[in-house]
């Protein structure tokens, strides 16, 4: 199957989009499957990815001259590119519900373009790709476009479900395909007295940190100096900081800052627990990578992977709910050393059954096969 993917890599930006497009590519390669990556940000002609050199091509834009004139670039470029590559493509998967998307939708309404189109939208709420949508003049119109013409609307997270309705889509090209994660040995469950908190995610608003901080000052005996390590950096680093100061709490996190992809597994290999406490979130890519490590969660209820978790893999708390969160903080603390160990062998089947990317992989093949046979039906 040839595949033609728009999507950055993470070779170019950095994101959980842009990690899961290259998560995929590289699953559909050990299947056998020829991939093309169009991407805004790309340099030069291949990428290597799974020890295989993969095409790239830049769709080209003119950033400098205004939203309107960026993103008319960005469709012409991109459609140029659709046409030159048509009839060596099977399949258009889009990551992100967007310009991307729209571009192909309307190449497919005018009958210039025949290829099933599967786009997953990254995120919905906050900056999404819902918000996006309804900025645009003539939004309606689009997100009717995107509707007629997307064989496949794949929802990574339950919780996009409805804001896709409200804003005016069917929901009759709906799937549900979860994010993804390669599964490599499980680990040694850490044991000990000492809980070691993580978080992993960038510092702004929307992972909920500042939420974090005024939960451990409900009971600020709790926890001892560097028990809550958090990985990242971000806007918010400054006022992060001076809210835990503010309240006599600096010395329980430690701030690490940026990491590399070692550095971020040493730490998992560390952790007793993972913190996600976010405003909202689609599929957390470092929830994932904890559960793969199997690390309990302490996790806000934002209708992505909280939804998967139960009471035998860890905390589902509301969102933005100090005491809540403090609750959940104190029952982490209070578990016995076994029940922990039992909550990381839940979380590492959960991983196996249901997020492991040969499986997630092998699931968007089918899908693709099935629109390509109902195509030729």
């Amino acid at each position: 199957m040839r595949i033609l993917v728009i999507s950055d890599l993470p070779q170019f930006v950095t994101g959980g989009a842009e990690v899961q497009a290259s998560r995929l590519i590289e699953s559909w390669l050990g299947l056998g499957h020829e991939i093309t990556v169009l991407g805004r940000r790309m340099r030069g002609r291949e990428v290597l990815l799974a020890g295989r050199q993969v095409q790239v091509r830049r769709i080209r834009t003119l950033d400098s001259a205004g939203r309107a004139l960026r993103a008319l670039t960005y469709a012409l470029s991109l459609a140029r590119l659709l046409l030159i590559h048509r009839h060596r493509t099977d399949v258009v998967y889009t990551r992100f519900l967007g310009e991307g998307a729209a571009t192909v939708a309307l190449l497919k309404s005018l009958g210039l373009l025949h290829a099933p189109l599967v786009s997953t939208p990254a995120n919905t709420r906050g900056a999404g790709d819902v918000t996006f949508l309804k900025s645009i003049p003539g939004s309606s119109k689009i997100i009717g476009l995107l509707d007629r013409h997307c064989d496949a609307i794949n929802l990574i997270a339950g919780g996009m479900d409805q804001e896709l309705r409200d804003a005016g889509f069917s929901g009759r090209n709906f799937t549900t395909i979860p994010n993804g994660i390669p599964v490599s040995m499980p680990r040694s469950a850490v044991l000990g007295e000492r809980r070691v908190f993580l978080c992993v995610g960038r510092l702004a608003r929307q992972k909920g940190y500042d939420v974090l901080i005024r939960a451990v000052a409900r009971d600020p005996e709790a926890l001892s100096a560097g028990q809550i390590r958090i990985i990242g950096d971000g806007p918010e680093r400054d006022t992060l900081v001076a809210l835990a100061q503010s309240l006599s709490v600096d010395h329980i996190f430690t701030w690490l800052g940026e990491a590399d992809q070692v550095a971020v597994r040493a730490e998992l290999e560390a952790a007793s627990v993972f913190l996600l406490p976010s405003r909202y979130e689609g599929m957390s890519n470092a929830g994932l990578e904890a559960l793969e490590r199997g690390l309990p969660l302490i996790i806000s209820r934002c209708g992505g992977l909280d939804s998967y978790i139960n009471s035998q893999i860890g905390w589902v708390v509301a969102p933005e709910k100090v005491d809540d969160l403090s609750l959940a903080l104190k029952s982490a603390l209070a578990a016995a050393p076994d029940d922990l160990v039992s909550m990381s062998r839940a979380a590492r089947a959960l991983v196996e059954d249901t997020f492991d990317m040969a499986v997630v992989g092998r699931r968007y093949e089918g899908l693709f096969q099935a629109l390509l046979e109902g195509r030729q039906a």
